[in-house]
């Protein structure tokens, strides 16, 4: 009986060790050239490079820079070796699954070179070069329209 018990304990205690020893995010060095580049992780800023940042596999991340062409990147990833501690414990390998910690970032580093932007003036560029030249306020109709004229 206490075998068994100690067997069971042992077996719970090494379930999802992926997840409890590497986890699914990775610590990865952001850089770009030129520095200052803002960067996006699936949407979110999380800062302005060069920038350290923990991001999981297949994370999209953008590097927007003002005057410069967006640079986006998807992150790698590759099988997480540590998963195999799991054995034949089919609730390590689930738990591991449903955390994503299966396959973990296989990049330490990202360095991304921008490119200037070539485009014509941007809507709001012009906004701010441009002079209100009229503002007709119609109450009843509830309209406000304005005339900008754009240098």
């Amino acid at each position: 009986m206490r075998k068994l018990l100690l067997l069971l304990t042992l077996t719970f205690l090494m379930t999802s060790c992926a997840s409890i020893l590497t986890g699914s995010k990775r610590r990865v060095l952001f850089e770009s050239n030129p520095t200052g580049a803002k960067v996006f992780v699936n949407g979110f800023e999380k800062g302005v490079t060069p920038v350290q940042i923990k991001v999981r596999a297949d994370d999209r991340v953008d590097f927007r820079l003002e005057d410069y062409k967006e640079r986006v990147v998807v992150m790698d990833s590759k099988f997480n070796l540590v998963s195999i501690l799991n054995g034949i414990s089919i609730i390590g390998w689930g738990v591991d699954a449903l955390t994503g910690s299966l396959s973990r970032v296989d990049t330490k580093y990202v360095k991304v070179d921008l490119e200037e932007s070539k485009e014509a003036i941007t809507a709001s560029q012009y906004l701010e070069k441009g002079k209100i030249e009229k503002v007709n306020i119609d109450t009843k109709n509830k309209i406000i329209e304005t005339v900008i004229v754009l240098n």
